[in-house]
């Protein structure tokens, strides 16, 4: 495993994130500004951005992978609420901190973290197999991850906060991928302009509301640890004990592997902060998993089958 793009996709994301809270300590961003580049995220690049990532030509093959591959997500995301259901009775914490511990835990950064690191290992063809795997999730961050987050919307649903920009851009994606209809030009390019925008500037906002945290905050707090275990290794290496003896194909079994072992996810501070939850502690974990996954992400490609 060559580990040298890993290592810069990593260190990547820590220069954005730097750059975020450089801004916020220099007051070129507000906390105001901060928790509005966070709304434009959540309603309108991120959306974008799944929508364009839907924009494949569906094929015998696409469609055999795709059945595969959604039994073997079944199987990621079982294993994640479940763990996610349990470990958090044993970190204290909150009810809106407890929605935000199983988030961190359930949904990993696949879209930055997880191209580059899948093309380091497996080469160009892994690209459509991330593309594949980020479908189910983009869908379900914007159903299931809000109710973890806010599990009131559940018991008292209001239809303005579940049906999402992200929820309706995952329909219209769907749509779009199983009618074999393309965006056509410019709105193409506007969607794929403004969805390449979401990496960047989601790190900078994380490193914007990490900027008010004493360095202190965001290096002792013990839960974040215990959850980076599980999000980083416990949870991908469980997976692929139960995928390996049934699945031949070393992409098939590899990727999924993979992505499951990223950090954090970078929408769990945008939809935390969207939805007026514990966003500091969803930033530590995003910041605290991303630097261990500079050790964990080559333990885990050590253990996976190479073509």
């Amino acid at each position: 495993m060559d580990l040298i793009p890993v290592a810069s996709s990593i260190f990547t994301l820590f220069i954005l994130i730097g750059v975020g809270f450089v801004a916020f300590r220099a007051g070129y961003i507000s906390r105001n500004g901060a928790s509005g580049l966070s709304s434009l995220l959540v309603n309108v690049t991120i959306p974008c951005l799944i929508i364009e990532s839907m924009q494949v030509r569906l094929s015998e093959g696409l469609v055999h992978s795709m059945e595969l591959l959604l039994v073997i997500e079944i199987l990621v995301y079982a294993v994640s609420f479940c763990i996610a259901a349990i470990l958090p009775h044993f970190l204290s914490g909150s009810s809106f901190e407890t929605g935000v511990v199983r988030f961190m835990l359930i949904f990993s950064n696949l879209g930055f973290m997880g191209y580059p690191v899948a093309y380091a290992m497996y080469g160009e063809e892994s690209v459509f197999y991330v593309t594949l795997i980020n479908l189910p999730f983009g869908l379900l961050v914007f159903t299931l991850g809000i109710f973890l987050l806010r599990p009131d919307l559940a018991k008292h649903p209001e239809i303005k906060r579940i049906l999402t920009p992200g929820l309706i851009s995952s329909f219209i994606g769907l749509f779009l991928l199983f009618t074999g209809i393309s965006i056509p030009s410019p709105f193409r390019e506007s969607v794929t302009l403004l969805g390449s925008i979401t990496t960047p500037l989601a790190m900078i906002v994380i490193g914007s509301f990490l900027a008010p945290l004493p360095v202190l905050s965001m290096i002792s707090d013990r839960r974040i640890y215990i959850i980076s275990l599980f999000r980083l290794l416990v949870i991908p290496v469980i997976v692929l004990f139960i995928i390996s003896p049934f699945v031949s194909d070393p992409l098939l079994v590899g990727i999924p592997v993979l992505l499951a072992a990223m950090p954090v996810a970078a929408n769990t501070v945008l939809l935390s902060e969207e939805y007026g939850v514990n966003a500091e502690l969803a930033s530590k974990g995003v910041f605290i998993s991303t630097f261990l996954s500079f050790i964990t992400i080559p333990v885990i490609g050590y253990l996976l089958p190479v073509l």
